[in-house]
């Protein structure tokens, strides 16, 4: 494994992050054997995790406590973990509220399930309009003071909404969609974080599943998932992106790689030093990705995969944005 500084003077970390969508049962996920994907990733030296409190409302986050198990007793300084706050469970869904009594009821809720007393990373998981992003900053900033975190970040913030919240408190990180086929944030984000010494984690980095090399034509996607209802994903848009990806096979597999290697080794190689976040339903897909660490791109290579790609339709790689609030909390 390889480790990179997270933002300007952080802690060290490994190059690739292990998130734990997986663990959070949605889309019919089976989640234990994500949990021991967890324990397998720090076998192979994956020291840095990330989740959230909306996934599953704390079970994403329950099940890497159960993964990493003594390991948060014994080796806890060894272990980063980033976890994300700031979205309400209404219903069937989520909107974004980053009240900061909100915010505090999450991290609290977030420290249980994970079974320890502070978290390396706490980031806000989407800004709120109804909040102004300084006072979001301060309300985290204040989690740092108590010890309740060591750092903050923020996730899908545009460059303004950083500005405003860097002049509270510079964030550690940001998270933010980047792979192959979604490349938006080389424009503002990356320059700007650059500048700020704001490390940055790229989740999506298989783009949204594509780049892992399983969908095919006629995909059909559960009900409860919002590719069944994406442009993206439909028609010849979707055709089209799954002829770039049969493209980007056969360059994988001359070099003995999966497709999902060679994205993730694209954007490892990416002088932004980009951390992709990894997803792992079971150890043998963790293992996979873990093996792009060491596959080099060289300058060729990259400007190879460029021509590849240079037809495909870009990914919108927002996702499902959670809806804003209609009013804040009293």
């Amino acid at each position: 494994m390889r480790y990179r500084t997270l933002g300007r003077q952080g802690p060290e970390v490994s190059s690739v992050c292990l998130g734990t969508w997986a663990l959070s049962g949605f889309w019919g996920s089976r989640t234990e054997p994500a949990v021991e994907a967890v324990r397998r990733a720090f076998d192979l030296g994956v020291n840095f995790f990330d989740t959230a409190h909306a996934y599953g409302a704390g079970m994403a986050e329950a099940g890497l406590a159960r993964g990493l198990g003594d390991l948060l007793r014994t080796r806890r300084s060894d272990i980063v973990i980033s976890t994300k706050g700031g979205l309400e469970l209404r219903g069937d869904g989520v909107v974004r509220n980053s009240d900061a009594g909100f915010l505090r009821a999450n991290l609290t809720d977030s420290l249980r399930s994970l079974g320890t007393d502070y978290v390396d990373v706490f980031l806000v998981h989407w800004p709120d309009p109804r909040v102004p992003p300084a006072e979001t900053a301060g309300a985290l900033a204040g989690f740092v003071e108590e010890g309740l975190a060591r750092y903050v970040g923020v996730s899908n913030f545009t460059v303004e909404e950083m500005a405003e919240f860097s002049s509270v408190v510079t964030p550690q990180v940001a998270q933010v969609p980047f792979n192959m086929l979604d490349r938006g944030i080389e424009k503002q984000v990356l320059p700007h974080c650059a500048a700020a010494g704001i490390g940055v984690m790229g989740w999506s980095a298989l783009a949204h599943g594509v780049l892992a090399g399983a969908l095919r034509p006629g995909q059909v996607f559960p009900p409860d998932d919002w590719r069944a209802y994406s442009p993206t994903f439909q028609g010849e848009r979707f055709a089209k992106l799954l002829a770039a990806v049969d493209r980007l096979k056969e360059f994988a597999a001359e070099r003995g790689h999966s497709v999902a290697q060679l994205a993730l080794a694209w954007v490892l190689a990416h002088p932004s030093g980009v951390i992709p976040v990894i997803g792992a339903q079971l150890p043998e897909h963790l293992e996979d990705s873990v093996r792009a660490v060491d596959l080099d791109l060289d300058e060729a290579e990259l400007r190879a995969l460029d021509e590849l790609l240079a037809d495909a339709p870009e990914l919108d790689g927002s996702g499902d944005q959670p809806p804003a609030r209609e009013e804040r909390s009293v």
